[in-house]
């Protein structure tokens, strides 16, 4: 069945969305670049050119490769850097994963009814602490 994608908010421009944006408008600016070149050789029209700077329209991975090559930057340059964790929160976060995947092993393993209602309403409890 087709999704209805008319009241959801997931095409809507994110932060990263308008960040690639601004960046694609920097590289074509250094190379004094217009929309309609940076259109031309890409096949595309001025008018897509403008919505991807403007964060409104989405790059697929092979188009992102596109463009960087036609602007001749690395890939990376179009992404929002993603902030590094403390060594110490790296450390707890992959324990948490552990954790998490261990716990599924077991569950996974439960094979009475009373024994998976008593691992749901550990669970339960553990989520409303965490809230």
């Amino acid at each position: 069945m087709p999704q209805d994608r008319s009241n959801t908010t997931s095409r809507r421009p994110t932060g990263a969305d308008r960040f690639t944006g601004v960046q694609i408008r920097q590289a074509r600016r250094e190379l004094g670049f217009t929309q309609e070149d940076l259109a031309s050789t890409l096949g595309l029209t001025f008018q897509q050119i403008q919505k991807y700077e403007a964060g409104h329209s989405r790059l697929s991975v092979g188009r992102l490769r596109e463009v960087a090559i036609a602007l001749g930057k690395p890939v990376g340059f179009f992404f929002l850097p993603v902030p590094a964790l403390p060594t110490s929160q790296q450390s707890e976060a992959r324990k948490l994963r552990m954790l998490q995947q261990e716990a599924k092993k077991h569950i996974d393993d439960l094979a009475e009814q009373a024994d998976l209602m008593a691992a749901i309403r550990i669970l339960s409890a553990l989520s409303a602490r965490q809230s």
